[in-house]
């Protein structure tokens, strides 16, 4: 695993590696999420996108281990609260 993910070639070989981990256990290890998380920290736009569209296609349940869905619902609940205001 690399401590960055800079290429495009690094993300399709980190979604390979998080495919192939979760066919043969249905789980991610937690320090592998952190560390690909991290990675993700410091990646460009390009390879953000780049590994989520890759996850979302390949392993679409290894999204809910760096998506969080809660916060991701809270901010869509606010938007729409302003937005609700603002009519």
């Amino acid at each position: 695993m690399a401590d960055t993910l800079s290429s495009m070639a690094e993300v399709d070989r980190a979604v390979a590696a998080i495919k192939q981990i979760i066919d043969r256990t249905t789980k991610l290890p937690p320090v592998l999420v952190e560390a690909y998380k991290e990675a993700l920290e410091s990646a460009s736009s390009p390879v953000i996108r780049r590994f989520f569209e890759g996850l979302a296609n390949q392993c679409p349940e290894a999204l809910e281990y760096f998506v969080d869905v809660d916060k991701q619902k809270k901010a869509e609940d606010e938007k729409k609260t302003k937005l609700d205001t603002i009519a």
